[in-house]
């Protein structure tokens, strides 16, 4: 599957704690637009927490593209920000949706069509 970075121009993550009775964290991304690499490989953008009660920080991702149907994220979300962790991605008319599985966690990372 091809997903064109250059036609993603919004973002939005829900991180679900499936530990915790399914407790959920909602994130959106500022008002910055994403940054794409010159050579279309890889998207940066940064997310904060849509209840800045919850948590205050600003976040740094980026997306990479190795392959047609291969994704990794890094962010300083993670407790190891330079790490590359694998994503599985589902593409609809209007949006991408990355996800990364943990032991106790799902993460949604939704990327919009322009």
């Amino acid at each position: 599957m091809t997903v064109d970075f250059n036609r993603l121009k919004h973002f939005s993550m829900t991180y679900v704690f499936t530990d915790n009775d399914g407790m959920a964290w909602e994130y959106e991304q500022t008002e910055q637009s994403p940054v794409i690499a010159p050579d279309g490989n890889s998207i940066s953008f940064s997310l904060r927490n849509i209840d800045q009660n919850e948590d205050q920080d600003i976040y740094s991702v980026e997306l990479i593209k190795e392959g047609d149907d291969e994704f990794y994220i890094k962010s300083d979300y993670f407790e190891d920000e330079g790490e590359p962790y694998p994503l599985d991605v589902e593409t609809s008319g209007d949006d991408v949706k990355f996800i990364l599985e943990g032991e106790d966690e799902v993460m949604y990372l939704y990327g919009f069509f322009e």
